[in-house]
């Protein structure tokens, strides 16, 4: 596992998108609040209630180091589902991340402490909801289906989801257009045009009938 995020943390999260066809994106409401940071992980899934901050609590008693927290909040954005101090025990026990579908607070102290989130809203109101719901079970994140075991990419463009059968089909692809891309660079830097090099002259410049 540490060898896939090692692969995925070379890469961008556009070429992860490429390799799967665009498919498996979360919504870009979800948005990075640590600026900069790149983190690929395991899914642990956590389906909380409307509010229900202690569902978390309850993903932080059993998720492992390397683990991704992936946070279904159930479409509520009246209560975070995560805080600074939550963000710091994520940081102790070695996650990788977390995404929250969902508001987070404590922003400027999550920032500071540089434990990587992602999540769709902020707000100084902490979740109040004491029904937990479950852990390690399917969920819909930023309109994305997340299985427990799912690779989780992030970077400041957004997160991305690999299915866990095809991590390596997706790395191989991802790996091959990150090439490509560098040598197209490469070109663009040596004076030729994007429409020449992606053959889109003749879309663009249709000739005369």
């Amino acid at each position: 596992m540490t060898g896939f995020a090692d692969r995925f943390r070379k890469l961008v999260t556009p070429w992860v998108s490429d390799a799967q066809a665009s498919f498996g994106v979360m919504h870009a409401d979800i948005k990075s609040r640590v600026p900069g940071a790149v983190v690929a992980g395991p899914a642990f899934t956590v389906l909380c209630y409307p509010g229900s901050i202690i569902t978390v609590h309850k993903a932080l008693a059993e998720a492992k180091a390397g683990d991704m927290l992936v946070v279904a909040g159930d479409g509520d954005d009246k209560g975070a589902l995560l805080g600074e101090l939550m963000a710091t025990a994520c940081e102790a026990i070695g996650l990788a991340g977390a995404v929250i579908d969902g508001p987070v607070r404590d922003a400027a102290g999550i920032r500071e402490l540089g434990f990587p989130v992602w999540a769709r809203s902020i707000t100084p109101r902490v979740g109040t909801n004491r029904r937990v719901g479950q852990t390690q079970v399917p969920v819909a994140c930023g309109d994305i289906v997340v299985h427990p075991g799912d690779w989780i990419f992030a970077d400041d463009d957004g997160v991305v989801v690999v299915p866990a059968a095809n991590v390596e089909k997706v790395l191989a692809a991802a790996e091959t257009t990150d090439a490509k891309e560098r040598k197209i660079a490469e070109r663009i830097k040596a004076g030729e045009s994007t429409i020449d090099i992606l053959n889109f002259r003749d879309l663009v410049y249709p000739k005369s009938q």
